[in-house]
């Protein structure tokens, strides 16, 4: 009697295994639009993917997709210059997705020799002064304005008018520990520095590891120090 029940029940869970299994694999067609969150334009070329899965789909001109996936999955929907966003599917219908704008300080750019990276990949190597901070800091001079920077040491020799030292990261050759100065794009030394009015002055940025470095060669092996001046600009006030 007691292996009947015990048969009986063992049947009973099997089959309510089984039934749930056909239930989860029955796919549900899910359609959506993905919009931008605060300008309520479409979003074209954004991703669609099933979590945990290689299915993938994408919006089309208008924002729209179609997917297929499981009854209770979750989509992950991305696209660049915005925050990723999710949605659980529980039933056939369509969707409205709302993506918003990744922060700009993510897009922020840094000079690095003959082109640009992001701040968010190179923030260890680069250190960087604005010229709201040189403005405040009144530096006589521009050697002044990058004084207590990370990874940046600048010694002064204690004589009226003297070129004080610039060490970045340390002392690193014997021969030459000064690093290479460009000014506008113009390779320079560290005494025409002392010829720029620190006003005038847009940022400044010192390239400190050798990635960064490497597109000046050998002369930026101490380092580099890019100082990119003020210019006049379109519709400026006198």
């Amino acid at each position: 009697m007691n292996l009947k029940i015990s048969l009986l029940c063992l049947g009973i869970l099997l089959s309510t295994f089984f039934l749930n299994q056909a239930t989860f694999g029955q796919n549900i067609t899910a359609s959506g639009k993905v919009k931008n969150k605060t300008t309520g334009d479409p979003v074209i070329g954004a991703s669609v993917n099933l979590q945990g899965s290689a299915t993938t789909t994408s919006t089309d001109a208008s924002g729209n997709f179609t997917i297929s996936v499981p009854k209770g999955a979750r989509l992950t929907i991305t696209s660049i210059g915005y925050e990723p966003a999710s949605i659980q599917i529980n039933k056939e219908g369509t969707v409205t997705i709302l993506l918003e704008e990744a922060s700009k300080s993510l897009d922020e750019v840094v000079v690095v020799g003959y082109g640009t990276q992001k701040v968010t990949k190179v923030s260890g190597a680069i250190s960087g002064v604005k010229a709201a901070a040189i403005e405040k800091l009144k530096p006589v001079r521009v050697e002044e304005a990058i004084q207590g920077t990370s990874g940046v040491n600048v010694i002064q020799s204690g004589s009226p008018g003297a070129q004080p030292l610039i060490l970045i990261r340390g002392i690193p050759s014997y021969s030459n520990n000064g690093p290479l100065v460009v000014v506008d794009g113009v390779p320079q030394s560290q005494a025409d520095l002392n010829s720029i009015n620190p006003s005038d002055i847009e940022s400044i940025n010192v390239l400190k590891d050798a990635a960064t470095a490497a597109i000046y060669g050998v002369s930026g092996g101490n380092g580099v120090i890019i100082v990119t001046t003020k210019a006049g600009r379109k519709n400026q006030k006198n």
